[in-house]
């Protein structure tokens, strides 16, 4: 039964659907909704206003929307009221207004005036001052927006930026209350205590502008409206308000955005398109069927709003602005305007100069190495060639030494021992007896060739290696060399002492002893000293011998670039060696002194370091450096 039931329902349903199909597919009916505002239609502010009640009914796409807007125009003309209501009695007969939108006081007063005659029972949305206030607020079917004029929160405003103000001149005038200029003076005297409060009453624009020019510093302006006289050209509150700017040599502030631009520094000001879009707000939600009585009524939103450049030009500090200001007219700086931009820029070239930085770097430590390498390779170079040299040299050396030793062996010593030999050859041919004359003779000979011959031998193992030096020390070595060098070069040789020079280190006295045979050598054979000292000196753990002669003397950096002076560089790595050091002063004709010092025992040469050169002498400069212990 039940199922027979909701199948007739479902075919009736049907019937109804394909009877009417209209009625299912018909849209909603456009609502309409029309705005009544007090100024023209190019009053400032109006516009952007107008636009942004607009944009909000219209942005709900679902109900279409006839907006319709009637500007009342009452303080151009004053009997604009009775003939904008004929007007609208006329132009809307027969269209129904769902919803009426009254733009300031006067344009709520003339909706309420005639509301039974043109918009009976139609809900109103208003947007109101305090200073007007409606009349038949209370009534039913009514709400919207109060909109304060913020003069004395602009005022207080100003003071706090202004600090040394003291003197405020208001500009309040309106066409249609001669009493408007005194209420906002009246709203203004809780500051009586702080400033002086001076309304100016000039009805004329050129008036205005010349006390405007007159005031004295530390003073500013509260301007509200300013409707000159019918004489004068400018008609327009805003153009007044320009013209105020220019010439005002104080700041000027206001309480609407009207001014801003106009040279106002700012105020405490409401937004007109948000303001605006708020109103829509309102009005759509009416439309959508809430009554105005549940809407409650609002206060608009005030916000502190500044010309970025007045604020510039009167030198106030930005920071000392509210909280939440609207700054207008700020042209951004490069920073706020390519912010991206400049961060990724500046990353780049941080990093590309970091890199170009490391490449530097880089580069610099690559060629001081390469510098290093070049230096310590052209080191090694000469050092190997110098080496060279000097083997050659040594070679050479060894060659003459031995030469030295064959011709002494050769002229001297076989000479007397064949002079021996031929005594001895002598004496066994002889027929006398051994006691004769003539044999002792013979003898004598004999005697003096075999002394001979030991002298020579004697003086080759000395100049080799003295055994005095071995069995006595230093000291009588170089005192028996001295002896040696003056009886055989004919020369004089002084030698003195200092110290305790009696135990000294073997290596130490042969060191410091070749270093003596060598500067005497020298200075006899090559500098052809007649005259020369030897000195031997020991203070504490140190032993310096000095050899000073007044020889002609040598060009040492000349010897030294030439290749010459073996017996120099003996000198040198005798001393090196032992841990000390040689230092030679001479000149052409002024003589020499060697002057050598070292310790009174030998450094330890536990580690040295043996060069190795590579025999392929196309490539000197390979060579290895071993370090052995």
């Amino acid at each position: 039964m039940r199922h027979h039931a909701r199948w007739a329902f479902m075919l009736a349903l049907i019937a109804r659907m394909m009877v009417c199909p209209s009625a299912v597919a018909q849209p909603h009916a456009p609502r309409n909704v029309l705005t009544i505002h007090w100024g023209s239609e190019d009053f400032p502010g109006t516009p952007a206003l107008d636009g942004a009640i607009r944009e909000e009914l219209e942005s709900n796409a679902a109900t279409p929307i006839n907006y319709f807007a009637e500007y009342l125009e009452s303080e151009a003309f004053p009997s604009s009221p009775l003939a904008l209501r004929e007007y609208i009695r006329q132009k809307y007969a027969g269209r129904r207004i769902d919803v009426v939108i009254a733009n300031t006081t006067p344009a709520l007063e003339f909706v309420l005036s005639c509301r039974s005659e043109l918009f009976p029972d139609v809900p109103i949305v208003f947007l109101a001052g305090t200073l007007g206030p409606p009349r038949n607020v209370k009534v039913s079917g009514i709400t919207g927006l109060v909109s304060d004029v913020a003069f004395a929160e602009t005022v207080e405003l100003a003071l706090r930026l202004h600090p040394s103000v003291r003197q405020v001149f208001v500009v309040a005038q309106s066409p249609t209350d001669d009493a408007y200029g005194y209420r906002v003076l009246a709203t203004l005297r809780q500051f009586s205590n702080r400033v002086q409060l001076t309304y100016l009453t000039e009805t004329s624009v050129p008036r205005l502008l010349a006390a405007i020019k007159t005031l004295p510093p530390r003073s500013l302006i509260l301007y509200t409206r300013f409707s000159p006289d019918n004489s004068d050209s400018v008609s327009n509150t805003v153009e007044v308000g320009r013209l105020m700017a220019q010439t005002s040599p104080v700041p000027i502030y206001s309480t609407t955005t009207l001014y801003m631009g106009t040279g106002v520094v700012g105020g405490i000001m409401r937004e007109s398109r948000e303001t605006g879009a708020r109103i829509g707000r309102i009005a759509r939600r009416v439309l959508d069927g809430t009554r105005p009585e549940d809407i409650p009524v609002e206060k608009v939103k005030r916000v502190p709003t500044f010309d970025w450049r007045q604020v510039q030009r009167w030198r106030i500090d930005a920071a000392r602005l509210p909280a939440g200001s609207i700054i207008q007219f700020r042209t951004p700086t490069v920073w706020e305007s390519h912010r991206p931009t400049i961060i990724t820029g500046g990353i780049v070239i941080v990093t590309q100069t970091l890199l170009i930085i490391a490449l530097l770097t880089e580069r610099a430590s690559r060629r001081r190495a390469e510098r290093t390498i070049r230096s310590r390779e052209a080191t090694l170079r000469a050092s190997y060639e110098k080496i060279q040299q000097l083997a050659g040299r040594v070679i050479n050396a060894q060659d003459g030494v031995r030469a030295d030793i064959a011709r002494d062996l050769h002229d001297d010593v076989c000479q007397r021992l064949v002079s021996v030999s031929m005594v001895v050859s002598g004496l066994k041919s002889s027929p006398g007896q051994i006691e004769s004359a003539q044999t002792q003779r013979i003898f004598a000979e004999l005697e003096y060739e075999i002394g001979g011959v030991f002298d020579g031998i004697r003086r080759l193992s000395h100049e080799l290696h003295p055994a005095s030096l071995r069995l006595l020390g230093l000291v009588p070595a170089l005192k028996t060399h001295c002896k040696e060098v003056e009886k055989r070069h004919d020369v004089q040789v002084s030698f003195k002492t200092d110290g305790d020079l009696a135990r000294l280190d073997a290596d130490v006295g042969v060191c410091f002893f070749r270093i003596v045979q060598e500067a005497l050598r020298n200075g006899v054979v090559h500098g052809r000293a007649r005259h020369l000292t030897v000195s031997l000196v020991r203070s504490d753990e140190h032993v310096e011998v000095t050899v000073s002669d007044d020889g002609r003397g040598f060009d040492l950096e000349a010897v030294r670039r030439n290749g010459g002076g073996l017996g120099l560089v003996s000198m040198e790595e005798r001393a090196r060696v032992l841990g000390g050091s040689v230092h030679i002063v001479s000149a052409l004709g002024e003589g020499t002194r060697v002057a050598a010092k070292g310790p009174a025992v030998p450094a330890d040469p536990s580690r040295r370091a043996d060069v190795e050169f590579s025999s392929d002498k196309t490539a000197p400069e390979r060579f290895q450096v071993t370090e052995s212990t």
